[in-house]
């Protein structure tokens, strides 16, 4: 399945999508104006558990007592404030941390869906696109259709 990118800024859609191509500046801006709260997450040197959750948790600015584990991760999703239109978080360049650790970078999937399941819930929205050089790398997530320049 398939949606675009359009659909995903433009409705309350939450849940965690992959891309296979980058979302062009331009498209993040229209989100924002739109009333998204967009947090771009460098990604590219990432090859382990630690670096993400490192990155993840500067991007989002964690509290200090942020534990460095899967749990704690959730927890602190879980408490973003989002902006009126909801959280868009785009995992930039994640192959090489879906490459070198699958079963980590599974773990973390889950963590943002079950996130993006309790924001649902309470009336919050929170979407996260990974973006990935092959569907093989998250098969089971919905494709995205980044928009043309």
């Amino acid at each position: 399945m398939k949606k675009q990118f359009s659909d995903v800024i433009t409705s309350q859609v939450t849940g965690v999508f992959r891309c296979h191509g980058a979302i062009p500046d331009r498209a993040l801006e229209l989100a924002v104006q739109r009333g998204k709260t967009v947090i771009p997450v460098r990604l590219a040197a990432v090859r382990d558990k630690k670096a993400f959750l490192n990155a993840v948790a500067q991007a989002l600015r964690f509290p200090d007592y942020f534990g460095h584990n899967w749990d704690a991760f959730y927890d602190c999703l879980i408490e973003l404030e989002p902006g009126e239109g909801g959280t868009l978080l785009l995992l930039r360049e994640a192959s090489n941390f879906a490459r070198t650790e699958p079963e980590e970078f599974a773990a973390a999937l889950a963590a943002l869906q079950d996130a993006a399941d309790y924001s649902k819930e309470k009336g919050k929205v929170l979407s996260v696109i990974a973006e990935l050089e092959t569907p093989a790398l998250a098969p089971e997530l919905v494709e995205i259709i980044p928009p043309t320049a």
